[in-house]
Parts: C-alpha cells; sequence; structure tokens
C-alpha cells in the first residue's frame, strides 16, 4: 500500500518577517502566522486525515495544531523534522552575514546546497534527516494520510531528494510560502511520487509572506532591505552624535524639546548598556545607520518583563518594513535575559507610538499616569512555551 503524506510549511513566524537565521532557535509564530495557521487548518477541514505530525518547534507545532484540531487529532512531534541546524548563525540577522562572512553568504545565496554555516548542518543534510524520519512515517501508518508540518529549508532539501533531483538542481525547488504544501506519496518498493509542491493557493494574496516581503521570485533569496545591529558606541562621536539625534525625535512627541539635555538621555541609554550593550543598538543597512532601538534594561529588572526604551527609523528609510526587525531584535535580546514578554508605555497623546507598537503586535493591556500624562500600557508575550 501506499501512503499519502501532505508535507507543510509552518506558518509566518518572527524570524521570517524580522529577516533572522532561525534554524533550530524555538520562536513564535507572528499575527499573520495565526491567521495563516487558520486558512491552511480550514484548507485540511474536509480531508480526511489519520494523524499529524509536526517538528517540535513552536512555530511549526502551533501550525499543526491548528491543521489537526478540526479533526480532534494530537499533533505528534518528532525533533527530526526540524529545520537545517544554523550553527553559530542562529538567531543572527541575515544582513550580519554579507558584512562579516560574504563567501559563505555568497555560497548560501548562489549554490545553497554547498553551504555549512559554522558548526551547522547543510540544507541536503537537513533534508536527508527529515526525509528518513518521513519514510519511518509512513511505513509506521501504511495506507494512510496524514499531514506532517517542518520548515522551509529542510522541506527544500527534502523535495530535492524526492524528486531525485542531483544536489545542484536544488534552485529547480526553489522556497516555499509560509503554510505552502506539497503532496508526497510513499509506495511500499521506495519510490515517491510528487503531484505538486509549493501550493499557497489557499492563502489570500495579503496573506502571503511572500508578498509581504515583496519576494517574487521564490529561487533566489528574497531583495527587501535588511537591518543587522550593533551596540552604540559611546565612545565614537559620529555613533554618539547619531544616537542623541534620533532620541530627540524620539522624546519630544512625549516630553517637549526641552525636556531632557544630551547628557541625560546619553547618561539613561549608558545605564541600559550598563546591564546589556545590546539594549541600545543601531539597525544597520550595510555599513550605514538606518535606525535605533533601544531596551530599558533597568526598569521592571527583576521581573519577566523586558521593558522598551524607544525607536527610531529615519526618515528616508520608513516604509520599508523595519519595524518588525527592530522589535525583533528586541526580542532576541530580552529573550537571552529570560524576558517572557514585551512592554511598551508610549504617551497616549503620540498616536504614531502608539499605533507602530500596536502594528508590532503589542496589545493594550492598560494604561498609567506619570506626571500628569496619560500613557498606554501595552504588551506582546515573547515566550515560546
Amino acid at each position: 500500500m501506499s501512503t499519502t503524506i501532505y508535507l507543510v510549511r509552518h506558518a509566518e513566524a518572527e524570524g521570517n518577517i524580522g529577516r533572522r537565521c532561525h534554524g533550530h532557535y524555538d520562536s513564535r509564530l507572528t499575527r499573520r502566522g495565526l491567521q495563516q495557521a487558520e486558512v491552511v487548518g480550514k484548507r485540511f477541514a474536509d480531508k480526511h486525515l489519520d494523524a499529524v505530525y509536526s517538528s517540535d518547534l513552536w512555530r511549526a507545532r502551533h501550525t499543526a495544531l491548528a491543521i489537526a484540531k478540526p479533526h480532534n487529532l494530537p499533533v505528534i512531534e518528532r525533533p527530526a523534522l526540524r529545520e537545517i541546524y544554523m550553527g553559530d548563525w542562529e538567531d543572527k540577522p541575515w544582513a550580519a552575514l554579507p558584512i562579516f562572512e560574504p563567501p559563505l553568504y555568497d555560497q548560501w545565496c548562489n549554490r545553497p546546497w554547498e553551504c555549512r554555516p559554522p558548526k551547522g548542518e547543510t540544507i541536503m543534510e537537513a533534508g536527508a534527516r527529515a526525509l528518513e524520519e518521513m519514510r519511518r512515517i509512513a511505513k509506521d501508518e501504511d495506507g494512510k494520510t496524514i499531514v506532517l508540518v517542518s520548515h522551509g529549508s529542510a522541506i527544500r532539501g527534502i523535495l530535492t531528494l524526492a524528486l531525485g533531483l542531483h544536489d545542484e538542481d536544488m534552485m529547480q525547488v526553489g522556497w516555499g510560502d509560509n503554510t505552502c504544501v506539497a503532496k508526497m506519496i510513499f509506495h511500499d518498493d521506495g519510490a515517491i511520487e510528487v503531484p505538486y509542491r509549493n501550493d499557497n493557493s489557499h492563502l489570500p494574496k495579503e496573506m502571503s509572506t511572500f508578498y509581504s516581503l515583496k519576494w517574487s521570485d521564490s529561487v533566489d533569496v528574497p531583495a527587501s532591505p535588511q537591518m543587522w545591529f550593533r551596540p552604540v558606541n559611546w565612545d565614537d562621536a559620529n555613533d554618539k552624535k547619531m544616537a542623541l539625534e534620533m532620541f530627540h525625535q524620539i522624546y519630544w512627541p512625549t516630553y517637549g524639546k526641552d525636556a531632557y539635555n544630551d547628557e541625560q538621555i546619553e547618561a539613561r541609554l549608558r545605564s541600559f548598556q550598563s546591564v546589556c550593550p545590546d539594549a541600545v543598538s543601531f539597525g544597520m543597512l550595510g555599513h550605514d545607520i538606518g535606525g535605533i532601538i533601544a531596551m530599558n534594561t533597568l526598569e521592571n529588572r527583576d521581573t519577566e518583563i523586558g521593558e522598551m526604551g524607544g525607536t527610531c527609523i529615519l526618515e528616508q528609510n520608513r516604509g520599508f518594513g523595519f519595524g518588525p526587525q527592530l522589535m525583533c531584535h528586541a526580542v532576541s535580546t530580552y529573550r537571552r535575559m529570560g524576558k517572557k514578554v514585551l512592554q511598551a508605555k508610549p504617551a497616549k497623546h503620540n498616536p504614531g507610538a502608539v499605533k507602530f507598537y500596536s502594528r508590532n503586535e503589542f496589545e493594550p493591556i492598560g494604561e498609567c499616569t506619570e506626571n500628569g500624562s496619560v500613557y498606554m500600557i501595552l504588551q506582546r508575550r515573547i515566550a515560546a512555551d
């Protein structure tokens, strides 16, 4: 008998829009990702399914749960279905790689089947690992129909092998959008049919991650602008000047132009960095500064809450999707510190800041009054639990 496996890529996760290398790094689904999971769940709601399997990472498990729920099936976790292990690249911004490791990044873009991140594995190794597990599952579920949720690079390796392609023909497979589906039929003689792959027809265009990233070529890496991050160096005159200019822009709408002088702002930001150097970082576009983010590591220091301290994107760089990348840097930094929640307190009379945080998945939980001004209290969960 043959076993039918619908191979599904997980829904949109933080790393997809934050533009970070998330292999085994455990990240959550985005707001749009949760919607995608519901939509792909509806795609399978009227199909007969005997089982649902998934990688054990949060983004895959929660996509699988949306598919399993209408069928009252459990999600069976298999670590072997995880994404490629990125080694030293784990949770690094993609934009940092051409700056610090240009030959290896060029290989990732142009000869990805050969690229091994330092201390990591190749796409083909990840694909072989996951495909071997799929063969075991197909044997265990002989004659049945199942859904299996995995990850982008692993799926690319799986399909290259299943289609009988040479490693160097991987480009023919391309990248699949979040929640894309491949239908695979495993036969008793070891042969595998792939009637279709990379099918995201269930997603409305506006819900597609590829569409949001303006990623029209599924063979290459996305060409949308991306940031990497470096701490502000207060001993560098240019860093200091730029940081102070941007923080005046952050503080003016809330406190007024005369509320904080340069010395006060510098002292405040240095105090954040005394806890964690990454707490005040420039968002870099290549070698140029594109924005800044600060995390108030002093407030709520002994709690599970990570406090935002302010963000600014230079005017010429607005509208390119850098907000989620700044937030993903904050998520990464605070996760390393053991925080489970991000919190922001924009002034209620600063609707631009309130809108920025709301657009970046912060939800209102209340208000507070300080020095005669009313502040919104917004939170975003970041723990992958």
